[in-house]
């Protein structure tokens, strides 16, 4: 129930954005960062990706416009990471293991849609800190989180979004990992990762 009242206010904020006034930023190839951080009985390990695609519709001022201010803002966002893109600093062995258990052949990529956006005071620099709620699919299961992201102009026409968030791999239906190794005890992966993420866009060209 809450999952769909969240939805529904997401709908209701993005349709009350008058179109003219509207500005979409869309990721820019290649030039995000995504790291999952996480921990065995053997060793600390990690997975990244340059791979962040998606998009934001928001209002021309967007996020500046959002400084000073605590009401939720109208903006419509979206982000994939294909799965397959994630790379482990195990080696292709553990890329495989991973992409199995997070159902990659059926859900091939994470997605994030954003349900509301807050802002919140503070920021370094010219960021503007919000806490987005928003709901995530991982191996085809989607859950709400609360996160808090920082958003800033890094160029006239380009944003960049940052945070991190902890999550743990049962809460979406993920066994951790317990590879066996030929001479070695069942490896057991902990449950719980860490996710931090740049998040670069450019605003989208006026179609002709």
């Amino acid at each position: 129930m809450k999952l769909t009242s969240l939805l529904c206010s997401t709908l209701l904020l993005a349709a009350s954005l008058p179109a003219a006034d509207t500005v979409r930023y869309q990721a820019i190839p290649n030039a995000s960062k995504l790291r999952m951080d996480g921990d065995s009985t053997i060793h600390k390990w990690h997975a990244e990706t340059q791979v962040i695609g998606g998009s934001i519709e928001a209002d021309k001022g967007f996020p500046e416009s959002a400084k000073g201010t605590t009401a939720p803002v109208a903006a419509k966002v979206e982000v994939r990471v294909p799965v397959s893109t994630l790379k482990s600093s195990s080696g292709k062995k553990m890329d495989t293991v991973m992409q199995e258990h997070m159902k990659a052949a059926e859900n091939k990529s994470i997605i994030y849609r954003v349900l509301e956006m807050v802002p919140k005071a503070g920021g370094a620099g010219a960021a503007v800190n919000f806490e987005a709620k928003g709901a995530l699919t991982v191996a085809g299961i989607t859950k709400t989180n609360s996160m808090q992201v920082a958003i800033e102009r890094v160029a006239p026409t380009q944003l960049k979004v940052s945070g991190t968030i902890p999550l743990k791999m049962t809460d979406f239906g993920i066994k951790p990992p317990a590879p066996e190794i030929l001479g070695m005890s069942v490896i057991k992966t902990d449950d719980n990762v860490k996710l931090t993420f740049e998040w670069l866009t450019e605003q989208a060209k006026p179609t002709p």
